[in-house]
């Protein structure tokens, strides 16, 4: 089975969805697909890049705006995946020839409404609404969205949640509800033996120059803004009393951040360790993961820290807060913006019953959690699609407006 992934952008620095790609790429070709992973980029890079049974095509994109590049990067991805005939079009960045649309960052209305709903009041909601209308980019994207989603033969959508599948539902009432399908996102991460644990935990605490009598709150992002650090640090104001401290991991810009946890006296628990090596470490040194994130389809952070067994704190605007089952693996809040609530939640997380109880936990989620366990479904919604192509009921014709 021939199968082209586009996605615009597959470069692992610039976050989770391009990681979870590449991945499931990978898993893919382990399944014996013959995977194709189509993004932009030039003749040379194709010649250069090479990676565990998946080939990649470049689509030159040239110069100019990035509105510029994503409308060239659309069009030439959907000629390309046309003139190869791939059994199987699956689409990360929306492009009108998919058989299979998975919109690993949710829907495109869903993004812009998230982003609107962080600004604290109504008057900066209303300047945040009127510019997301001038993001050109998003703008095109959204449009493309909404084409192969209300067309007469729309492909199915992979969700990576229940929480992007009520999304589609919401935004495209009329969408098919038996193509609107949830496929898990899944994660890749190797969980240590009982002893490597113990000599993991014991180096992360000497990097912080804490002992085991300090409980350690992890916070994992690049994107400290739309993840909630400042309501993490606001919600250390509301537990004073308590002995823990905060390691900030990722490379936003943390100056902002240092003001709030001054202003708040907090800054003396508060650790800014940048972008670092061997994230595993860090779940099997701290005692929860906060991640109270104004937005997340389903975030690989927080599967990673469940498979280590580390309990998660997170919002219900995260799809992986689905897997969560409260005071077993970890807690959910209604909103970063409560942070009151978030401070009780990482209160609750930290009890020894509570990690002890997720810890018991992890290896009954490894499997459902498995990058491998996506793409074995995956695959099994590809054979859906290629039997409604050999019965002549659907065939994608949709052609860019």
């Amino acid at each position: 089975m021939r199968v082209a992934i586009v996605q615009e952008q597959v470069d692992v620095r610039r976050g989770g969805a391009e990681t979870s790609t590449l991945e499931m790429a990978r898993h893919l070709a382990g399944l014996g697909l013959d995977v194709t992973v189509v993004c932009a980029g030039s003749d040379e890079a194709t010649k250069r890049r090479s990676d565990e049974g998946v080939s990649f095509r470049y689509v030159p994109v040239g110069g100019g705006s990035r509105v510029g590049r994503t409308v060239r990067f659309v069009a030439e991805a959907d000629r390309f995946c046309r003139e190869a005939a791939f059994d199987v079009v699956h689409a990360v960045t929306p492009c009108f020839s998919c058989d299979v649309y998975q919109p690993r960052g949710g829907t495109y209305v869903e993004t812009m409404q998230r982003s609107v709903a962080r600004a604290s009041n109504p008057l900066m909601r209303l300047i945040k609404r009127v510019g997301r209308r001038f993001n050109r980019r998003q703008q095109l994207l959204l449009r493309v969205e909404r084409e192969i989603l209300s067309g007469a033969n729309p492909p199915y959508v992979a969700c990576v949640s229940e929480y992007v599948r009520r999304q589609v539902i919401s935004a495209f009432p009329d969408f098919p509800r038996e193509r609107n399908r949830v496929v898990l996102n899944g994660v890749d991460i190797e969980p240590l033996t009982p002893d490597a644990v113990g000599r993991e935990r014991e180096m992360i605490r000497r990097r912080l120059e804490v002992d085991e009598r300090t409980q350690v709150v992890l916070f994992v992002a690049h994107n400290f803004k739309l993840k909630g650090l400042a309501e993490l640090i606001r919600a250390m104001g509301e537990l004073r009393e308590s002995d823990w401290l905060l390691a900030v991991v990722g490379r936003g810009k943390a100056r902002r951040y240092r003001r709030v946890a001054d202003r708040l006296r907090v800054r003396g628990r508060v650790e800014f360790l940048g972008q670092v090596e061997g994230i595993r470490s860090f779940y099997y040194g701290a005692d929860v993961l906060a991640h109270p994130t104004w937005y997340d389809p389903c975030s690989r952070v927080v599967l990673e820290a469940l498979v280590c067994g580390l309990p998660v704190v997170t919002t219900r605007f995260n799809g992986a807060a689905e897997v969560i089952e409260d005071g077993r693996h970890g807690a959910m809040t209604d909103s970063p913006r409560d942070v009151a609530a978030l401070a009780a939640a990482i209160a609750q997380c930290l009890r020894p019953e509570v990690r002890a109880d997720c810890r018991a936990a992890a290896p009954e989620r490894r499997e459902l959690l498995s990058m491998a366990r996506h793409a074995r479904e995956l695959k099994e919604l590809y054979e859906d699609v290629l039997a409604e192509k050999t019965q002549g009921r659907v065939k994608r014709v949709t052609d860019p407006p």
